[in-house]
């Protein structure tokens, strides 16, 4: 009799962890669908090839992109759906000279609408990686200007190191009057309202450059 109670004790947490097993692939099946439909919906699927997974609630995406944009709006689409999400995707960019990339993230730059007298973006790309040096004046800035030239085609990867200059009363004091020194000036009146003003007012901390 104990015997057979135990053989039945053990069938049933047998039981128990097979079906909680199916219930956890079921789960994931789920969560994959729904991944896949917002891939879909976002018209990523047609920037590569994206293979959805899952494992107990985490998801994994692998396979390859074109652009770096595509790869950050494929792992934000997926955190839709699930908590933990692991970004195995690759960008393989169409093949671009360095020269003609570097002309179009300069462009992207140049069009953001909050890039200011008072910021100074550098740029140097080698074989599609861009990295982004200089100074702005918010963070918000440096964050924007990195997203919007994401999505510049022959862009393998992003590193940003724009210095962003610390808030600061005096150094917004300093700006405003050198502005108006510089840009109010009968020789550079007419450069005031250029998208890329012949003279760019950094200041950090007091600092002029």
């Amino acid at each position: 009799e104990l015997m057979k109670r135990s053989i039945l004790t053990i069938s049933t947490a047998a039981a128990a962890l097979l079906l909680a097993g199916l219930l956890a692939r079921a789960d994931d099946a789920a969560i994959v669908a729904k991944v896949e439909a917002r891939l879909e919906k976002a018209k990523l699927t047609r920037e590569g090839q994206i293979t959805v997974t899952a494992d107990q609630g985490a998801v994994t995406l692998d396979g390859a992109v074109t652009t770096v944009a595509a790869r950050r709006a494929a792992e934000k689409a997926a955190l839709k759906e699930a908590k933990v999400v692991e970004n195995r995707l690759r960008v393989v960019p169409e093949e671009r000279p360095d020269s003609e990339v570097a002309k179009d993230v300069r462009s992207e730059i140049l069009r953001y609408p909050f890039y200011t007298v008072f910021d100074s973006v550098e740029l140097a790309v080698n074989d599609g990686v861009v990295t982004l040096a200089g100074s702005v004046q918010r963070e918000n800035r440096k964050r924007d200007i990195e997203s919007a030239i994401s999505d510049v085609r022959g862009v393998r990867e992003i590193k940003n190191e724009i210095h962003v200059q610390p808030v600061s009363i005096f150094d917004d004091q300093l700006r405003t009057q050198l502005a108006r020194r510089i840009y109010g000036s009968e020789d550079f009146v007419h450069y005031a309202n250029q998208v890329n003003p012949p003279i760019r007012i950094l200041v950090d901390r007091g600092r002029i450059t």
